[in-house]
């Protein structure tokens, strides 16, 4: 299946990205400038969006649904905040953003569902309805039951009109990558019952499983699933080294992208005794330049490239990498590969990341614990 040109949509218009942005936008964090294509009679309409502010011309704010595809467009990355004007800067939405106002009540105790992220589907399995699934997009591999799912093609791209023909009783989507929102408007704009899921923290996961278990009727097991979590996190702190490591993780290498401030993998990283050296720029996800990774100067690198296996990720790719020659980290070998089943998926398992990284973080302060230690030693 071909992935669509459009970026999002709803039932009167879809949205199409413009490869130039004007110059007052190109500051701003994440701009983005749309052509929005008319699918009646309606005239055509423009859009330009940043995590700041989102500007719509006049034509399209009479289409009821434009307000849910800018907050899926926000959502997806990261933020949980509208503030969509007209072209002359009347407000018309400024207000905090929930993600489960993005979905649709779905009728209680579905018994067939659709999951539409790899963590989704780990998720319903962690609360024991995985056997109401009845197909998942491509990426999805554990449980081991996927394997005899019908599949719906990738994760940014499935095949909504083939999940309309399954008519599903619910179907679980995501909001947690940028991409997504083409996902969760078209499912909305074919009128599909639908949960919308983008934790953002270990807490965020914590409570959507816990939302989930209710729709689904798996409140007990969903308490239990949490109460597992929270044990996994407590003795991942007890072990942390005194003093902090500097982290860089990285999602994709060409262009570089590294998780910012409104992303878990923050805590993930803190669990593990490290601190992420972007985790103060604004945002779910970072594209990087290589002087600036040089100039934060992690003293441990991971590299989790998303939909790459484990087996296939090359922790020297960093060294070898053009801009990235003066790397003290990649230059004395403390650049590993971690697993993005793990690292990239924020559900039930996303604690065996930070305990990943804890076992080469602590190794990491232990060489410098010993070498303070002997430094010590010499200037007495």
């Amino acid at each position: 299946m071909r992935k669509p040109e459009h970026q999002w949509e709803t039932r009167a218009y879809r949205a199409i990205r413009r490869a130039e942005i004007e110059p007052e936008w190109r500051a701003e964090p994440r701009a983005e400038a749309f052509d929005l294509a008319p699918l009646d009679d309606r005239p055509a309409a423009r859009a330009w969006l940043s995590l700041e502010r989102q500007v719509v011309t006049r034509p399209a704010l009479r289409d009821r649904d434009l307000v849910h595809a800018v907050s899926c467009w926000l959502v997806a990355r990261g933020a949980r905040s509208i503030r969509l004007m007209d072209e002359l800067g009347a407000v018309i939405e400024d207000r905090a953003l929930y993600v489960w106002e993005l979905g649709t009540p779905p009728l209680k105790n579905p018994s067939t569902l659709v999951s539409l992220c790899p963590s989704n589907a780990e998720m319903i399995d962690a609360l024991g309805c995985f056997d109401r699934v009845i197909a998942c997009e491509d990426s999805s591999d554990y449980p081991p039951e996927v394997a005899e799912r019908e599949r719906l093609g990738p994760d940014l791209a499935p095949d909504l009109e083939r999940i309309a023909e399954l008519r599903p009783e619910l179907v679980v989507a995501s909001l947690s990558v940028p991409g997504m929102e083409r996902v969760v408007t078209g499912l909305r704009a074919r009128g599909l019952p639908l949960a919308v899921l983008a934790p953002r923290s270990i807490a965020d996961v914590e409570d959507e499983i816990i939302a989930l278990g209710r729709w689904l009727g798996a409140d007990e097991r969903a308490c239990e699933v949490v109460a597992g979590i929270r044990a996994e996190c407590r003795e991942l702190m007890l072990g942390r080294p005194r003093e902090p490591v500097r982290v860089y993780l990285e999602w994709w290498p060409r262009p570089m992208f590294s998780p910012a401030s409104e992303c878990y993998s923050n805590e993930l990283i803190e669990l593990a005794g490290g601190i992420n050296v972007f985790g103060e720029r604004p945002g779910a996800s970072l594209e990087i330049r290589a002087e600036e990774l040089l100039a934060e100067d992690p003293e441990v690198c991971f590299i989790s490239w998303c939909g790459v296996a484990e087996a296939k990720l090359d922790p020297q790719n960093l060294a070898r990498r053009a801009g990235l020659e003066g790397l003290k980290a990649a230059r004395e070998g403390r650049v590993y590969a971690l697993d993005e089943a793990f690292a990239g998926r924020p559900g039930p398992r996303m604690i065996e990341a930070a305990r990943r990284m804890a076992a080469r973080i602590r190794e990491v302060a232990a060489a410098k614990a010993a070498a303070k230690a002997e430094a010590d030693t010499h200037t007495r």
